[in-house]
């Protein structure tokens, strides 16, 4: 079941047996597999747009609803660099003296 704010769809997901390979597969474990799915295309989605530029990695991380330091890791592991504006600078800074 996917719920949404407004709704609930059921969907009948045909998953690969060479997909669950030398897994101890438990039926209970498709909604991990759903949320650990839909974290990491948030997370590339957010990437994207961050690469895509005029926004932060901070902006990025609260329009996805990721937290930053996870964010930040997985950028780290894409090689994606920050980019320092003095935006994101003064949005760093603010950030820095509002957990003071």
């Amino acid at each position: 079941m996917i719920r949404t704010a407004s709704q609930e769809q059921q969907l009948t997901v045909d998953i690969p047996s060479e997909w669950l390979a030398g897994l101890d597969w438990q039926p209970n474990m498709l909604q991990e597999v759903i949320q650990i799915g839909i974290q990491q295309l948030k997370i590339r989605q957010a990437l994207a747009l961050y690469q895509a530029g005029g926004c932060s990695l901070g902006y990025v991380a609260e329009k996805f609803q990721i937290p930053r330091q996870a964010l930040i890791i997985a950028a780290r592991a894409k090689g994606i660099e920050p980019l320092f504006t003095e935006t994101t600078v003064q949005e760093e800074l603010g950030e820095l003296i509002n957990d003071i």
